[in-house]
C-alpha cells in the first residue's frame, strides 16, 4: 500500500502542522527543536526520506524531492514563533583549539542512530530517512568552512574527535541529571565558553565559570551520594567527600587544572588563554569521570563507540 503524500501548502497543511505542534507541545519538547521534530514527525509517518537542511543541488534525489516540505515546515514554525525559534536547542559547546584558533565545537541533538565519522571532507547534511545517518564531527565546529576543513592539520583534526568525545557525554549527562545544581553547572559551562571566546578573551571569568561548574557537579555527585557538602570551593576537598562515600575514582589533573581564587574574575590571579582552556576541558572530563565512576547522574545518552 502505498501512504498517500502529505500536504505541502494550504489549508491541509496548516491542520497537519497544527496537530503536529499540538502533539510536540504536550510532549514538553521545547520551541527551538520543534521544527526538527516536525520534519521527522512527518517523514516517519509518510515514510518519506527528509532533509533537515543544506544546500538543495547537494542532496541526493531522495531528499532532493522533499526539501520544499522540509522548508514549508520550517517557514510554518517561523510564521508562528518567530524569534522564540532562535534558542540553541543543542545540549552543549565546548571550546576547541585549532592550529592556533579558538573554535567552538557544538554537540549535536541526537535521534535514533547516527555514524559520525572525522573528515576533512565536506559532506552534504544527513537527512531523516531508513538507516543511520552519517554525520561528519568536523562540520559540527562552528564556523568551520569546507575550504579550512580542508586544510586542518592533522593534529587538529585529531583535537576535533577527542573533544567531541568528552563533550557529547558530558553534555547530554548535564542536561539529563535531574538536580538543580547540574542545571546550574550548565550555565557555568556556557559562561566558561562565552568567555573563552570572547573579544580580547575573558580568560580568568572563564576560569572561575569552569570552578564554578566542578563545584556543582561535586556537589550534585555527593547530594546524590546521600552526604552532605561544605560550602567551600575547594575541589580537593569535595572530592574527598565524595570518595568517602564509597565513589572510587582519580580525578586529581582535573582538579589542578580548575582550581583556582574568586580574585581570578578581576585579575588578582593571571590567568592565561591555554589555562582557562583546560580548566574548561577538565571541568567535562570531571563530569564524565564521576558518571564512569558511578555517581547517580543520569545518563542521556549511550556512550560513543568507534568502529572499525
Amino acid at each position: 500500500m502505498t501512504l498517500q503524500r502529505p500536504p505541502a501548502c494550504g489549508p491541509q497543511f496548516d491542520t497537519m502542522m497544527a496537530q503536529i505542534d499540538f502533539k510536540l507541545t504536550n510532549e514538553d519538547v521545547d520551541i527551538p527543536t520543534r521544527p526538527m521534530l516536525a520534519v521527522r514527525e512527518v517523514s516517519m509517518t509518510y515514510n518519506l526520506s527528509m532533509p533537515l537542511g543544506g544546500d538543495t543541488a547537494r542532496l541526493p534525489p531522495e531528499l532532493r524531492e522533499n526539501a520544499a516540505l522540509t522548508e514549508a515546515i520550517n517557514q510554518w514554525y517561523k510564521d508562528n514563533y518567530g524569534d522564540r525559534l532562535k534558542e540553541d536547542p543543542c545540549p552543549g559547546r565546548m571550546v576547541i583549539l585549532l592550529d592556533g584558533d579558538l573554535y567552538v565545537l557544538r554537540v549535536p541533538r541526537i535521534f535514533g542512530s547516527v555514524n559520525f565519522v572525522l573528515t576533512r571532507q565536506w559532506l552534504p547534511n544527513p537527512g531523516i530517512g531508513r538507516g543511520p545517518a552519517t554525520c561528519n564531527i568536523t562540520q559540527l565546529v562552528d564556523g568551520m568552512t569546507a575550504a579550512k576543513a580542508g586544510r586542518l592539520s592533522n593534529v587538529a583534526l585529531d583535537t576535533i574527535g577527542a573533544a567531541f568525545e568528552v563533550a557529547v557525554p558530558a553534555a547530554y549527562t548535564l542536561e539529563s541529571s535531574d538536580h538543580g545544581l547540574m542545571f546550574i553547572a550548565r550555565g557555568d559551562v556556557e559562561t566558561a565558553v562565552n568567555g573563552l571566546m570572547a573579544r580580547g578573551g575573558r580568560y580568568g571569568e572563564s576560569k572561575w565559570a569552569s570552578l564554578q561548574a566542578a563545584e556543582k557537579v561535586l556537589k550534585a555527585a555527593i547530594d546524590r551520594a546521600g552526604a552532605k557538602f561544605g560550602f567551600t570551593h575547594g575541589l580537593a576537598s569535595l572530592c574527598n567527600t565524595l570518595a568517602d562515600t564509597g565513589l572510587d575514582f582519580n580525578a586529581d589533573a582535573q582538579v589542578a587544572a580548575i582550581q583556582c581564587k574568586p580574585g581570578i574574575r578581576y585579575g588578582e590571579e593571571p590567568c592565561t588563554r591555554d589555562e582557562a582552556l583546560a580548566a574548561h576541558r577538565a571541568s567535562l572530563e570531571l563530569v564524565n569521570i564521576l558518571s564512569e565512576a558511578g555517581a547517580k547522574f543520569e545518563l542521556g545518552i549511550d556512550g560513543l563507540q568507534r568502529s572499525g
